[in-house]
């Protein structure tokens, strides 16, 4: 079974952890950037295709809406990622197999219940967000489809955190590219052929995330000789593993949400610009988020060594995971950024129609834009390799106070207090260079006082001999 595990994961309680950590790094990578290509092919395919200037504008206006829900999905798999990787990393099968099983079940009841409060509160929240008249409807309609694809979602992000966790960055890379091919392919029959326009998109990322969905958990069933096999007939919630999820991962559900929350605040205040600014934010963000998901891939890189090792009680590989992290991380973001930021013309002019009126406006706000963010995303990156050790110690309390603060309290701040006075977009968006600076030297602090906690108990003694006591308890 050993042979097997190291053919289809990465266990990263052995070997070199530089060289592992590319090598797991790399699909995963890869996967979240197809995952965010759903988004720029609707995007482009829309703004270039559908002949309605304000359709790529309506996408926008409802991208921070549907991502404050992918970000309460993700981060309730983010409980799945350290259970299981700390269970991998111990070689404790029994417990592997309640985590797994566990999970699948709580990634459906996720999905369900989210679409149906999206659904729900999609269009007054676009009302109290001061959307534009002329895009309101096309809005909505889009965020009512997006919502069937929902559960898929769900079982998408806990199947895929369970692979990641016992190494294999490969499988989900391989579903997200075969659902991403899909994609782009009914795009462009349902807007060129069928003239769907925005509704056309919106059922193609749907039926991609149900394909992306099927594909983990086919390879799940497919891995009966794996203790994290999934069997249909072993469906069952483990209470207390099901606790140890929740308790890691709805403080990271909650921190997602809230950064969420908080940008909607910003797209109010976008909202007041012309429309053509708007455009411009949906454009650039699709671009810069290539980066910022590239980065953000540290946070399950870091969660996962760090959680594998935890398990297998690994402290001095603990240090060098976070190291090599932030040293791949920090070159990542300053090189590509640069790199995009010099090139970000003809990323643009790829969403824009060749007679769009608003050509010249949209690039002009767009490099604004671009040039605050691709600029200072590293910053953001370090604290995303950050959360992530912290997650994987078991800290997930730690990382949603920090960030709370400084990325929710303080944007909030910032919008609402201090960019009114200055009023340009620039300084609109130089609330995020701000507070991921600010949430950084906080998520460090903890990391150490976090790091110093476990090696004082001699990093698992301590909550081992409680744990035993718990279980133990004087007659």
């Amino acid at each position: 079974m050993a042979g097997l595990l190291k053919k289809k994961s990465v266990d990263a309680t052995e070997g070199p952890i530089f060289t592992k950590m590319v090598a797991f790094v790399i699909p995963l990578m890869l996967t979240n950037l197809i995952q965010q290509l759903y988004s720029m092919a609707d995007s482009i395919v829309v703004g270039r295709f559908s002949g309605d200037p304000n359709a790529l504008a309506a996408i926008g206006s409802t991208g921070t809406f549907v991502a404050m829900f992918t970000s309460l999905m993700t981060g309730f798999a983010a409980g799945t990622s350290v259970v299981v990787s700390r269970t991998f990393g111990a070689k404790d099968g029994k417990s592997l197999s309640k985590a797994v099983h566990t999970s699948a079940l709580l990634g459906l009841g996720v999905g369900v219940l989210f679409a149906l409060i999206a659904f729900l509160v999609s269009s007054p929240m676009l009302s109290l967000l001061d959307t534009k008249e002329e895009l309101f409807d096309k809005a909505c309609s889009y965020i009512w489809v997006i919502c069937l694809g929902m559960p898929a979602q769900g079982i998408y992000n806990f199947s895929a955190a369970t692979l990641r966790s016992v190494g294999d960055s490969k499988t989900p890379f391989y579903s997200l590219t075969a659902s991403g091919i899909l994609n782009v392919i009914f795009n462009l029959v349902f807007v060129i052929v069928f003239k769907l326009s925005i509704m056309g998109v919106a059922i193609a990322t749907v039926i991609s995330h149900y394909v992306a969905a099927t594909v983990c958990l086919v390879t799940l069933i497919k891995r009966s000789g794996e203790p994290y096999a999934l069997n249909l007939k072993k469906l069952a919630i483990d209470r207390a593993t099901l606790v140890s999820i929740l308790r890691l991962g709805i403080p990271a559900a909650i921190q997602g949400a809230l950064f969420s929350v908080t940008n909607l605040f910003l797209i109010a205040a976008l909202n007041q610009f012309p429309t053509a600014v708007v455009s411009a934010r949906t454009i650039a963000t699709n671009i810069d988020v290539l980066l910022s998901t590239a980065i953000n891939t540290y946070l399950h890189v870091t969660m996962t060594f760090t959680g594998q090792n935890f398990g297998a009680k690994n402290p001095g590989r603990i240090k060098k995971s976070l190291l090599y992290a932030l040293l791949q991380v920090i070159t990542i973001g300053v090189v590509v950024g640069q790199v995009m930021l010099f090139f970000y013309e003809p990323l643009v002019n790829m969403y824009l129609a060749a007679d769009d009126p608003n050509r010249a406006d949209v690039l002009v706000a767009a490099k604004e834009i671009m040039t605050v963010m691709l600029s200072s995303y590293f910053i953001g990156a370090c604290s995303e390799a950050l959360s992530g050790f912290l997650r994987g110690l078991g800290e997930s309390v730690l990382p949603m106070i920090v960030s709370i603060g400084g990325i929710c309290v303080f944007r909030l701040f910032w919008i609402n207090f201090i960019y009114p006075g200055l009023g340009t977009l620039t300084w609109l968006y130089m609330v995020y260079p701000i507070s991921w600076s600010l949430t950084t030297l906080g998520l460090a602090a903890m990391s150490v006082w976090a790091w110093r906690k476990k090696a004082r108990k001699k990093l698992y003694g301590a909550e081992e001999t409680e744990h035993a006591k718990a279980e133990c308890p004087k007659s």
